[in-house]
């Protein structure tokens, strides 16, 4: 049976600040500070908004959208995969124009908090109740922000070419991740 500790650790690891920190840098790059710094704020915001939802809600928002969590975890691992194969290939398919709140929303969810972070919630709330499961995401959540937040720092301590190997390497995983999402998600509707 798991504890809230392990909880925390397991929704920190699926929601994988070291991927995000790239994502943020890659996604952010020709931002201001201040843009950064919203961007980080407001996908940590998207993020706890989709982890509250689905600790309260579950699968009941799922039923009332007419979305299987399974073609929920489709969707969520197509644009894991897009995601991926920008960072692997430097490529924007806006021309780096998005806004703050698109970006935001892009890191936020599905790469914070997607399908697996929702199933997670959703199986964690069932085995160890909903207050452990919330303080145990909530502080992942904050970990998550604080891993954000610093991401900058980060690339700069790596180096432009220790942080593009990085993010390759972090963007084969994530194309990866995206396409198991995809094949458990036909599977499992098949």
């Amino acid at each position: 049976m798991l504890n809230v500790v392990d909880a925390f650790i397991l929704l920190l690891v699926i929601m994988d600040p070291i991927l995000s920190m790239c994502a943020i840098v890659a996604v952010c790059k020709h931002k201001n500070r201040r843009q950064f710094m919203r961007v980080a704020y407001k996908a940590v915001g998207v993020a706890a908004l989709v982890f509250f939802i689905f600790a309260f809600g579950g699968s009941a928002v799922l039923n009332i959208l007419g979305v299987s969590l399974d073609s929920f975890r489709v969707a969520g691992g197509i644009i894991l995969a897009i995601m991926g194969i920008q960072m692997v290939l430097g490529l924007n398919f806006k021309g780096g124009h998005e806004s703050v709140a698109e970006s935001a929303v892009v890191i936020g969810t599905p790469l914070i908090a997607g399908p697996a972070v929702i199933t997670t919630t959703m199986i964690l709330v069932k085995d160890i109740g909903l207050l452990p499961t919330l303080f145990s995401g909530i502080v992942a959540l904050f970990v998550m922000l604080l891993c954000l937040v610093g991401a900058q720092g980060f690339s700069r301590l790596m180096g432009r070419s220790g942080l593009q190997v990085l993010s390759t390497m972090m963007g084969i995983v994530t194309v990866a991740w995206g396409i198991q999402f995809i094949v458990a998600g036909v599977m499992a509707l098949i």
